[in-house]
């Protein structure tokens, strides 16, 4: 391996690392935070809140990573021959989900992690919440991360075709 083959490896595990961290904080927020701190007294709302804060923050730096990573991973990939159609369909995809989970976390959901989808509104109002709830985004990047073994998968596949 040469020098670019170690900061390609590095920056693949940054990528890796962000998105474990979003997606496995979001999955302890979602199954052990959320209904532990719904059991508690009436500090859970400010607990919730805090947690919700510094989460937040992790979001945010996971985002950045995978955005600058993300672009230096797809364009060393696109550039190589062993690239497929299939390939830049499944990245498409998948950079698609991604770039739709960072609007969600930015632009419609700019205070805090949200707990869950508001049960009032109209009906185009709850499709709305559902599908930028907590839920849905972990729903999302569990989807993003199974895209991410695919094109692992077509990408050898190519190299040994």
């Amino acid at each position: 391996m040469n020098v670019l083959d170690w900061i390609l490896t590095a920056i693949r595990w940054f990528h890796l690392l962000a998105a474990v961290a979003w997606v496995g904080g979001g999955m302890f927020w979602i199954l052990v935070l959320r209904p532990a701190l719904g059991r508690s007294d009436e500090t859970g709302g400010a607990t919730r809140r805090s947690i919700g804060e510094e989460f937040r923050n992790l979001v945010n730096t996971a985002i950045g990573v995978l955005l600058v990573t993300g672009i230096v991973l797809s364009a060393t990939r696109l550039t190589d021959n062993a690239v497929t159609t299939p390939y830049v369909a499944v990245l498409v995809v998948k950079i698609v989900l991604a770039l739709y989970m960072f609007y969600v976390v930015r632009f419609l959901r700019p205070r805090v992690y949200p707990d869950s989808a508001n049960a009032g509104g109209s009906r185009m109002g709850r499709a709305k919440d559902r599908m930028t709830s907590t839920g849905a985004l972990l729903i999302y990047g569990v989807i993003i991360l199974g895209l991410s073994d695919i094109l692992n998968a077509l990408f050898e596949n190519a190299l040994v075709n």
